[in-house]
């Protein structure tokens, strides 16, 4: 039976007010474009999934290096290696990542990017230099420029087991390079001041010996007898005294040096040694005469050098003593580094073969992919919806036919329709319910208790997201 025909304008506009966006109107769309929406969502999220379960995962093993203290007071022993651990590590970074230490590395772990035989040593060089971390732990101290306490060293790769082998080896040439650096340095250093020492002993040495002689020249002006005497006494001066030090002071002290330089030169002007002079005779008196003011018009000028040389020599003992001060305090810096009592590099945490990779994260690749596949398969149904001109409502209608030719005819449900709708009903609440049971005794039976299992699941979660 028909029911009375509403007004045709206030059918119109119930029909215009909002009914492209009634939930009826939207599951009509989604029941007639389904496959619209399932066929680009299921292949770009499928295509996603196996992305995201075959890429690659990659571990990072990474071991702690920390920067010791020196283990004696830099106040009492001055160690001979000055330079801030941030520019040591930045050094000894640049010596290990070499080219050929890299090619090494992967000879000896038979390291490759995927495809092995077919790259080039450059690009395995790039390959292992792009995985290799090596970051600084820095602190910043009062009134100083930033300054490195420790550093991680690490290394990514496929395999977490090569991926620990080769942070251990970069670890241990870390290790042994900045030994060597240290103790080449401080070897280095003395070697220098040692060379310097024994310059400033070979000059003082040779004005010693101008010394002397000209001592040697001015006494025998006057005569030699008294010069043979003078020069024998000082000879045996200064051995007297070269005993009496050698009992207090070291070989290398320089007031030991300067007395062998002194008696060395001595005895090699032989002025000591040669047989006293027999008195003149009075023939030669008047000729010994003349000579002798020669000598004392010379004897001036003898003065005057002999000054300008013992003012040398005071400035060059004064030279020596700040040297030798210096080569004593560079060998005792050496051997801090030999004995690596110095400030060194130490071990905190040994690379460990990583459980968990860091890359890539899965769940954000499948989150990305199911997020695009609903936006491709929601842009597909609404590109093919708003093409369709398929006349499939009465808003439809009126857009090609007058609004008051179209007259409403409710639809009117038999008996028989309600009782099958009815028994669908009944059926769906059925079905549920007894999905509901079997699930719930599946999960009393086979699953953990729920604090167990909620834990577990938990703690998944968090190292998914941590990813």
């Amino acid at each position: 039976m028909l029911q009375r025909q509403q007004p045709l304008n206030a059918l119109h506009s119930e029909e215009d007010a909002g009914q492209p966006l009634t939930p009826s109107y939207l599951l009509a769309v989604l029941k007639r474009r389904a496959l619209s929406f399932v066929i680009p969502f299921i292949l770009i999220f499928s295509a996603g999934s196996v992305l995201a379960i075959a890429w690659p995962a990659r571990y990072l093993s990474q071991g702690k290096i920390l920067i010791q203290s020196p283990e004696i007071p830099t106040d009492l022993v001055q160690p001979t290696v000055s330079s801030l651990a941030n520019e040591r590590i930045q050094i000894i970074q640049q010596r290990i990542m070499t080219r050929d230490n890299l090619l090494a590395i992967a000879k000896k772990f038979n390291l490759s990017m995927g495809w092995r035989g077919l790259v080039s040593s450059t690009e395995i060089i790039d390959f292992i230099r792009e995985r290799t971390t090596i970051e600084p732990l820095e602190v910043k101290i009062k009134g100083r420029q930033q300054q490195a306490i420790a550093f991680t060293v690490g290394f990514e790769y496929e395999s977490p087991q090569i991926a620990t082998k080769v942070a251990n080896e970069l670890v241990t040439m870390i290790l042994n390079e900045d030994v060597r650096t240290r103790s080449s340095f401080a070897s280095e250093t003395t070697q220098f001041l040692a060379r310097d020492v024994n310059r400033i002993e070979d000059q003082l040495a040779l004005l010693d010996s101008q010394i002397l002689e000209l001592q040697h020249n001015s006494a025998q002006a006057d005569t030699d007898a008294p010069d043979q005497k003078n020069a024998a006494k000082q000879l045996q001066t200064l051995k007297a005294q070269l005993a009496v030090k050698s009992a207090t002071f070291s070989a290398a002290h320089p007031d030991i040096l300067a007395l062998k330089r002194a008696i060395k030169a001595l005895e090699k002007s032989g002025v000591a040694t040669k047989p006293a002079a027999k008195p003149p005779s009075n023939k030669d008196a008047e000729p010994r005469n003349a000579g002798a003011q020669a000598a004392t018009a010379a004897g001036g000028g003898n003065a005057l050098g002999l000054d300008t040389l013992e003012t040398r020599r005071s400035s060059l003992k004064t030279e020596l003593e700040k040297a030798t001060q210096k080569l004593a305090a560079a060998r005792l810096g050496e051997s801090l580094e030999r004995g690596r009592h110095s400030e060194r590099l130490e071990v905190i945490e040994q690379p460990t073969v990583p459980e968990t990779p860091v890359s890539p994260n899965r769940l954000k690749i499948f989150a990305l992919a199911f997020v695009f596949a609903f936006m491709s398969g929601g842009g597909l149904v609404f590109v093919r919806e708003t093409t369709d001109q398929s006349i499939r409502r009465s808003e439809d209608v009126f857009s090609i036919v007058d609004a008051h030719l179209v007259v409403p005819i409710p639809y009117i449900s038999t008996l028989r329709e309600a009782r099958q709708k009815k028994k669908k009903i009944i059926l769906v609440i059925a079905v549920l319910t007894a999905i509901i049971l079997v699930a719930a005794a599946a999960a009393y039976l086979y699953l953990p208790p729920p604090d167990v299992w909620y834990d577990r699941a938990t703690d998944k979660l968090i190292k998914l997201l941590l990813k």
